[in-house]
């Protein structure tokens, strides 16, 4: 091979190599794009998520009547409220610190 065949392809290697850079690099910011998309999705769900969440909290404290119990419509929700009761009764209204009593006197 003489001098200009070996420029001629040491030129065209070059070209090839720049081509393929810009090919990646455009690969990459299809990627980037696309994963920034994918996380304003997740973003705009879980806002939304936690949105309809602080909905249902809300809606929740205004069931609550006059003397602070949760009014619950579910058996599941009336059966801890009865045991908050019953604990309530069993204490007679006190709060129950019985196990750091001694620490309470130190």
């Amino acid at each position: 091979m003489s001098k200009e065949e070996t420029l001629q392809r040491i030129k065209q290697v070059g070209d090839s190599i720049r081509t393929m850079k810009a090919e990646a690099n455009e690969e990459r910011e299809a990627t980037l794009r696309n994963a920034r998309r994918e996380a304003l999705e997740l973003t705009e769900e879980f806002q939304a998520k936690a949105e309809a969440s602080q909905r249902d909290h809300e809606r929740a404290e205004a069931e609550i009547d006059p003397n602070g119990k949760k009014l619950s419509r579910s058996p599941a929700g009336r059966r801890s409220n009865d045991r908050a009761g019953k604990a309530e009764r069993r204490s007679g209204g006190r709060p129950r610190v019985g196990k750091f009593r001694g620490a309470i006197r130190a």
